[in-house]
């Protein structure tokens, strides 16, 4: 069956339109998005799946860039040699390996459903 072999996280920064910025209240203002992006590998030569995060900077929301992928760095080792299309598995597991932060926790939830969509 399809297991998970590796995560890979990537750092990708994405400009706002035009070299503007998004400015609210307080005087914060984000130029550039700091995204992070997913790549889980499996046993399937060909098969692979991308999940992405990108929150709007750490004074807007709970979620931050450096966090997504430090905790999804504490999450990995728990899922590889998980079936990842055995989402409730996968889900149950990131649960047991880190409380909370559903946001950092989707853009492995998208891999998986983008190895799904493959299988």
């Amino acid at each position: 069956s399809i297991k998970i072999t590796k995560i890979s996280v990537y750092q990708v920064d994405l400009p706002l339109l035009n070299n503007k910025s998004y400015k609210w209240s307080n005087n914060n203002s984000i130029s550039v998005f700091d995204s992070t992006i997913v790549k889980i590998s499996t046993n399937y030569d060909h098969i692979y799946g991308f999940g992405e995060n990108t929150p709007l900077g750490s004074s807007y929301l709970p979620a931050f860039a450096r966090g997504t992928r430090a905790g999804i760095k504490e999450i990995s080792p728990s899922l590889i040699g998980l079936n990842p299309i055995n989402l409730n598995l996968i889900n149950y597991t990131m649960d047991r390996a880190l409380k909370g932060h559903p946001y950092i926790k989707s853009a492995i939830d998208m891999a998986c459903w983008d190895i799904l969509g493959k299988v």
